[in-house]
C-alpha cells in the first residue's frame, strides 16, 4: 500500500495527503483518512497532476508529492 507525502520547497516532508486533499501531519492517528494506493503505479497521474499544478500553475498547490510505501 502507498501514500502520498507532500512536501515543501525545500524538499522537507510536511505531512501526508488525506482523501479531500488536505494535509496530514499526524499520519498515525489518521490513517483511515489518508489517500491510500494499492500500486505506485496508482499514484502516477495524481502525483504527476499536483506536482504540475506546484511548477506551472501561480495559485497550484503549495506542495510537491511523492509516493510513500505505508
Amino acid at each position: 500500500m502507498y501514500v502520498l507525502a507532500c512536501c515543501n520547497n525545500e524538499g522537507r516532508c510536511i505531512g501526508f495527503l488525506r482523501d479531500n486533499r488536505t494535509i496530514s501531519t499526524d499520519p498515525d492517528n489518521e490513517f483511515d483518512q489518508l489517500m491510500k494506493f494499492s500500486k505506485k503505479a496508482d499514484t502516477n497521474e495524481l502525483v504527476m497532476q499536483i506536482n504540475l499544478g506546484h511548477a506551472l500553475l501561480p495559485n497550484g498547490c503549495d506542495y510537491r508529492v511523492t509516493p510513500v510505501k505505508a
